[in-house]
């Protein structure tokens, strides 16, 4: 049972990868904008961590769309892996926690 759901997931994404890299593309030029318009000129991933080294914002706005279209252009050749939508989500969740922590959410 548990290897038809992954099965079927996969062919879900699949049939629905051009949907994927529309979302992830749509999410991750909306974050950029707003890190790019509201972030201070240096920002960390973590501001309240003592050992954490302020870096350009746009450094760190590229790394986290470049972990993003990475994972999103794995997503669209290779469908049917898992790890790679995986890893488009978690890139997601970290630019996005990296905009809360350094806008004060």
């Amino acid at each position: 049972m548990r290897r038809e759901r992954f099965k079927s997931w996969k062919d879900a994404l699949e049939k629905n990868r051009g949907m994927v890299v529309y979302v992830f593309g749509t999410i991750t030029a909306l974050c950029a904008l707003v890190a790019w318009g509201m972030l201070p000129d240096l920002v960390t991933a973590n501001p309240a961590a003592e050992n954490m080294i302020p870096r350009p914002k746009a450094f760190m706005i590229a790394l986290h769309a470049g972990l993003i279209a990475f994972f999103t252009f794995m997503v669209w050749k290779k469908p049917r892996e898992l790890a790679y939508l995986t890893g488009a989500i978690i890139s997601t969740v970290l630019f996005l926690s990296m905009l809360s922590a350094n806008l004060g959410g």
